[in-house]
């Protein structure tokens, strides 16, 4: 099995058509939707055998592990961008180079990482969380070895970014699911022995060790030219943080601002707090895979259209926005609108009471989110890093001071809230932006706009209605609307003409 060739001229929009788009984003779904549906059936066993305690501690060690991956500096983004956009007009050897300079750096940049993360969770645990005494020795031994993780995860990470940016999804998600399924599946696997969270972090470990070696046997073999061609090169140092700079900033403002509240609720509430907004923020969290699987593979395509005529990525990114939108309006409308009655079936009632308006407001925030994704993937494929960095810079004191004005005044509820609105702020100041980069993107806006807005709407009177009978006569009526505005307003007229004869040919006509 080989890559196509860097050397080989290619056509970004050839290459990245609604049929490759759509492959690749079917593949990337596959890939975060298997462990989902893993997590689902796992969760309730994990919080039961743990208790709500310990899994609030699991849950931030989670989020130590994925906040402080930010350690690769923004690289892992570089290596995709770069690559994508050398594969036309570079050599093997010049294009490996960059490959293998860049996962030296971030290996050196995580296991700094790691050493700092690990010398620093003691200190977390007994002065920053609001942690129980007894518990307190278990968790920081616990987030010591998860930290050991981080060079493992930083570097997957970065193989994963050479096989996206040559199109490889395939096999990023061949890697992404067995993975996936076993950060869930290792707590079960020692509940029955103990339930000491260490044990549970040195499982996770484990599987992050073994899944960086199978990222690296998967890239040698998919990529032989890496093994042809080792080396590294100062000059493509400069190069990948130059660029990765500005990601880097994104990627540690990005994320502070991502996991910032369970460790606020951690520190003014409690560890239980932290359990009854995770577990909501979890399931919502889980939506992401859509916009994912959509804009890894939009991101290599902006990438790579960066140096050609880029009024052509409008399309693109208009088929993006929509597609992110309308799969996930239905999906979010069942989640707001049946929370309460999910939570009391799956977690009992102390959960539908303590995080059902959680998570409503999460799945907004994910909703909004979601598209946001599209706008912020269109700046930083085509080369402006910096922006992305710069709003975020402007909206994390904005997001703090309504985060603690909310918590006071609202609890989890208010945490809650306090993202949404940032997460509005984003996608609008996004937008903006990508209407200046790209010409074209502001008539593609147009045609996402009542695709985000009236969803919205319908949220917003779906969180008011109570008794399941009026929630389901809402839900036959809402899902007529997103069908409506999807035929109507979601698509082209190429688009409608391709739905039509679809129909016709399913029913024979």
């Amino acid at each position: 099995m080989t890559m196509e060739s860097p050397g080989r001229a290619r056509d970004p929009l050839a290459v990245f058509s609604r049929k490759a788009l759509a492959k690749n984003s079917l593949l990337n779904l596959v890939g975060f939707a298997v462990p989902l549906l893993v997590g689902v059936l796992t969760i309730p066993l994990v919080i039961r055998g743990f208790g709500v305690e310990r899994f609030g501690l699991l849950a931030l060690g989670w989020a130590i592990v994925g906040y402080f991956s930010l350690f690769d500096l923004g690289i892992g983004r570089a290596i995709t961008q770069l690559v994508s956009e050398r594969l036309d007009k570079s050599s093997d050897q010049d294009v490996v180079q960059l490959a293998w300079t860049g996962l030296s750096a971030m290996a050196v940049f995580a296991v700094i990482g790691a050493i700092i993360t690990g010398a620093f969770a003691p200190w977390v645990v007994s002065s920053v969380l609001k942690i129980p005494e007894t518990l307190r020795v278990e968790a920081a031994q616990a987030f010591i070895i998860l930290s050991a993780a981080i060079p493992a995860v930083v570097l997957s990470a970065g193989f994963s970014g050479l096989l996206a940016a040559v199109q490889r999804f395939d096999l990023v998600n061949i890697l992404r699911i067995p993975t996936g399924i076993m950060v869930f599946l290792v707590p079960l696997a020692v509940l029955p022995f103990s339930s000491n969270v260490i044990y549970v972090c040195a499982g996770l470990l484990i599987v992050r060790v073994a899944s960086l070696v199978l990222h690296i046997v998967v890239c040698l073999r998919a990529f032989p030219a890496l093994r042809a061609h080792l080396g590294v090169s100062s000059a493509e140092i400069r190069t990948l943080l130059s660029f990765g700079g500005w990601i880097t900033v994104t990627n540690i403002v990005g994320p502070f601002m991502m996991y910032l509240d369970r460790f606020v609720i951690g520190v003014a509430l409690s560890v239980s707090a932290v359990a009854y907004y995770v577990t909501p923020y979890e399931i919502v969290s889980r939506l992401w895979v859509i916009p994912v699987a959509v804009v890894a593979g939009l991101f290599p395509a902006f990438a790579a259209a960066k140096e050609k005529d880029l009024n052509q990525t409008a399309t693109l990114f208009s088929m993006g926005g929509r597609a992110v939108l309308m799969i996930l309006a239905p999906i979010v409308l069942l989640l707001i609108i049946f929370a309460e009655e999910g939570f009391r079936l799956w977690l009992g009632d102390n959960f539908a009471q303590e995080s059902t308006v959680v998570l409503q407001w999460l799945a907004i925030g994910v909703y909004v989110n979601s598209y946001a994704q599209v706008p912020f993937s269109l700046v930083q494929g085509v080369g402006r890093a910096d922006i992305t960095a710069k709003l975020h810079l402007l909206e994390l004191p904005i997001y703090i001071f309504l985060m603690y004005s909310l918590l006071g005044r609202l609890g989890i509820v208010g945490v809650a809230i306090a993202g949404v609105v940032r997460i509005v702020l984003d996608a609008a100041l996004l937008t903006l932006v990508a209407h200046r980069l790209v010409k074209g993107v502001a008539v593609a806006s147009r045609q996402i706009f009542p695709v985000l807005v009236v969803p919205l709407i319908l949220f917003a009177i779906g969180m008011t209605l109570h008794g399941v009978f009026v929630k389901a006569l809402f839900i036959g009526f809402a899902f007529v609307v997103v069908i409506v505005l999807g035929y109507f307003f979601a698509t082209t007229p190429e688009e409608r003409c391709a739905i039509r004869r679809a129909a016709q040919r399913a029913l024979g006509i």
